[in-house]
């Protein structure tokens, strides 16, 4: 079975890279922003849970944090350093093996920072980031310790895609009803949460929540902000609410790798990864070690 894993992935990384030198004649790489900054701060085991490293708290060496392109690890200190564009970044943890973030009242996992100055562009039909000001000066990494078998249980969804309030009733009674109290480790979403209608995700997670496990997401086509010119706006508010679009967290002998697949026109979209997106897997793959599943959501 490792042979047959080893094969594997030895094999998807290959179709990676094959994949990345095809699109990149045909798919610019984003400009970052000439005003560049850099992002620091703590990786560290919050023992006491409120959030802020104190001076008896253990850091975490050798844990990986990205800007969604390129991935650091801590060093002995717990401490990273990655170059982030100065309008518009995302930098999260890479959840390691017997860790999980905090998470909110909607049992969303709480492993990343948005760095959005100036907001969201102004006059979007759904809410995107608020105004998050300058860069602070340290942007840390809580996580709580939590026992992690070799083998586990996770819940999947695919497409939910409520249209109304009736829909996501429906979800509450029909189906989430049915799991909650549910042994399994944690939950995804994979893709299409909604139907274009944005402004659900607050009562749409708030009857996920009642899972009571961490629900990690994945972006679809209809989570999009269709009312920009571009890909590089169209998760505005998923960002909001879920933050990056594309991550990857270890969880016992498997690493999840979640993937945007979605490249926004305009005016309509197409299945298929950008240069930078590719570039993260590359990065990501190479501190995973080669007896972990890999598993692409």
């Amino acid at each position: 079975m490792g042979l047959q894993r080893q094969r594997f992935r030895d094999r998807l990384v290959t179709e990676w890279k094959i994949a990345a030198v095809l699109l990149a004649a045909f798919t610019p790489m984003p400009t970052l922003a000439q005003d560049q900054v850099t992002a620091r701060g703590v990786v560290f085991h919050d023992q006491n849970r409120n959030g802020k490293h104190e001076k008896d708290e253990p850091a975490l060496a050798n844990v990986p944090v990205s800007n969604g392109y390129d991935v650091a690890l801590t060093d002995a200190k717990g401490r990273y350093a990655l170059t982030i564009n100065n309008q518009d970044a995302v930098v999260f943890v890479i959840k390691p093996r017997g860790y999980r973030p905090p998470l909110n009242h909607h049992n969303l996992p709480q492993f990343h920072y948005v760095h959005r100055p100036t907001g969201s562009p102004p006059g979007l039909k759904y809410r995107g980031v608020t105004p998050t000001g300058p860069l602070p000066k340290s942007v840390d990494f809580p996580l709580y310790k939590q026992s992690e078998p070799d083998e586990f249980k996770v819940v999947i969804f695919g497409d939910p895609q409520p249209n109304n309030l009736s829909d996501i009733d429906h979800m509450a009674n029909d189906v989430i009803s049915e799991r909650i109290g549910t042994d399994a480790a944690f939950g995804m979403a994979l893709g299409d949460l909604m139907a274009d209608r944005l402004d659900l995700y607050k009562p749409y997670n708030r009857v996920m929540s009642r899972l009571g496990i961490p629900l990690w997401n994945v972006s679809g086509n209809h989570d999009l902000n269709m009312d920009v010119p571009n890909d590089a706006l169209s998760n505005e508010t998923w960002k909001r609410v879920f933050g990056p679009t594309t991550y990857s967290f270890d969880y016992g002998l498997v690493h999840f790798i979640v993937l945007d697949n979605i490249l926004w026109r305009g005016n309509s979209y197409s299945g298929g990864f950008d240069k930078r997106t590719l570039k993260f897997v590359e990065n990501d793959l190479e501190y995973v070690s080669k007896e972990k599943l890999v598993v692409i959501a």
